[in-house]
């Protein structure tokens, strides 16, 4: 039974972590991974929270990247995450996921956006539909650090799109 719940939980979040994931690493191969281990440990796992599961595995996931940057694994460098963006065809995880040119450009941005706390946040945010107390749970932080980051993200991100006269 637990492996007919396990398929309904990966069919329901496995893009939303991809897409996370692939926001933390910036590796399309990488972000493959990180996705396998999440819902392997959830399978394995005795203690799975009820009501939180999918902030859960958005910590899981979260934790597996730390671990695999502790162990120095190379992040991929921008240009060949930019070179899954303008992949033709559909056939890159960017293109398939965030299909117009505008977000597409927002998207890019967002990649771009250091520290990595401004991409995460901002990414929870948006891209998980996670509120403030989700996120502050999720990444370890108190609410007030979570609001102040975020503003200080969208503040940065802002300024990066003005530069590139983006129009919303």
């Amino acid at each position: 039974m637990k492996s007919d719940a396990m398929d309904k939980a990966y069919k329901k979040y496995h893009k939303e972590l991809y897409l996370y994931a692939l926001s933390l690493c910036r590796q399309e191969d990488m972000a493959k991974d990180l996705v396998s281990e999440t819902f392997y440990k959830a399978f394995i796992a005795a203690n799975v929270p009820e009501g939180s599961f999918k902030y859960w595995l958005f910590r899981v996931l979260k934790n597996e990247f730390i671990d695999l940057k502790r162990k120095n694994i190379r992040n991929t460098s921008m240009t060949h995450y930019e070179d899954l963006l303008t992949e033709q065809s559909g056939k890159g995880p960017a293109t398939r996921y965030i299909h117009k040119e505008r977000n597409q450009i927002l998207y890019q941005h967002l990649m771009r956006l250091e520290p990595e706390i401004y991409r995460e946040l901002i990414y929870l945010y948006y891209y998980g539909e996670m509120s403030i107390r989700e996120i502050a749970q999720t990444t370890n932080r108190s609410e007030s650090n979570t609001k102040t980051t975020l503003h200080r993200a969208r503040k940065k991100l802002g300024r990066l799109l003005k530069e590139d006269s983006y129009e919303f």
